[in-house]
């Protein structure tokens, strides 16, 4: 969301967020909130083991919000108040944090939504993988066990019935015309779709949003977030985020080790998930 929403998927959000900063000085970026609502907070009905690092003493922990405090309401009230001196609101957010319309009805006021959709044989192996370096405190799980570990945090359809039901909401009830985005046209062409992505938004563009210098300062300390999620940027599937300076095709990354799906309940889970991607897509910018 920017005020300008962005409920998105998992694996190619990261880079693409970190661009904005280079947008305006003055940003205000939330990272996640309805999220840690669904997973941390008070009202959360679900199992949430936090990764067992030493979040405490990680850069931008003592500007980080506790998860005692992400209810729904205090989210939308947080997004809704006013942020003195800031020229762009920015957040994002997964759609599945606010599946069901009683969630949904949490969207903040004022704000322009934009999606960010990636092919589903791509977010679903990945998304795995990202379970696999986060779910220390069960690794010895057997292979039933993970396969009830992966359903319990991606659910059957991996976000992407959420991300269109959400997109229609939005588009019926707040902004009639919400901006959709492919990650692979981002990718291929970033100038492109990254003026359109301004045009859309009103944030100037700049060449800053697809080059960028890397300092080498952890980006997240800048983030508004809840301290439980401050371990997951150091994962290693974050690693590429972090050393970015901008866009590069896949062919130009390390290669990764052979990654085709084989699983079963992974290929079951990805026919699952097409129809609604397509939907999307068909929505989309098309550079």
């Amino acid at each position: 969301m920017s005020r300008h929403c962005e409920p998105v998927d998992v694996q190619c959000t990261k880079t693409y967020t970190a661009v904005l900063f280079e947008a305006k000085t003055s940003l205000v970026w939330y990272n996640n909130p309805y999220n840690k609502a669904l997973v941390g907070g008070p009202e959360s009905e679900s199992a949430f083991t936090p990764v067992p690092r030493a979040t405490a003493i990680l850069p931008g922990a003592g500007c980080a919000y506790d998860s005692s405090i992400f209810t729904y309401a205090w989210v939308k009230k947080t997004l809704e108040a006013e942020h003195k001196n800031a020229s762009l609101v920015f957040v994002k957010d997964f759609a599945m944090s606010l599946a069901g319309k009683v969630y949904m009805d949490h969207l903040p006021h004022g704000y322009r939504h934009t999606f960010l959709i990636r092919n589903p044989n791509k977010v679903i192996p990945s998304w795995r993988k990202c379970h696999d370096e986060w779910r220390p405190s069960k690794p010895l799980l057997d292979e039933e066990a993970k396969e009830e570990w992966h359903k319990a945090n991606m659910g059957e359809h991996g976000g992407f019935k959420d991300l269109l039901e959400l997109y229609q909401y939005g588009r019926e009830n707040q902004d009639p015309a919400p901006f959709v985005m492919d990650a692979d046209d981002l990718v291929s062409q970033p100038e492109t779709v990254m003026a359109a992505y301004c045009k859309a938004t009103g944030i100037p563009f700049s060449r800053k949003l697809i080059e960028w210098e890397n300092d080498g300062s952890p980006m997240y300390t800048k983030w508004i977030t809840c301290r439980d999620q401050l371990g997951y940027f150091n994962c290693d599937y974050h690693t590429n985020d972090r050393c970015s300076s901008g866009f590069r095709k896949n062919e130009e990354l390390p290669k990764p080790a052979p990654t085709s799906v084989t699983n079963p309940k992974a290929i079951e889970q990805i026919a699952k998930c097409v129809p609604y991607y397509e939907k999307l897509y068909r929505e989309r910018f098309v550079p």
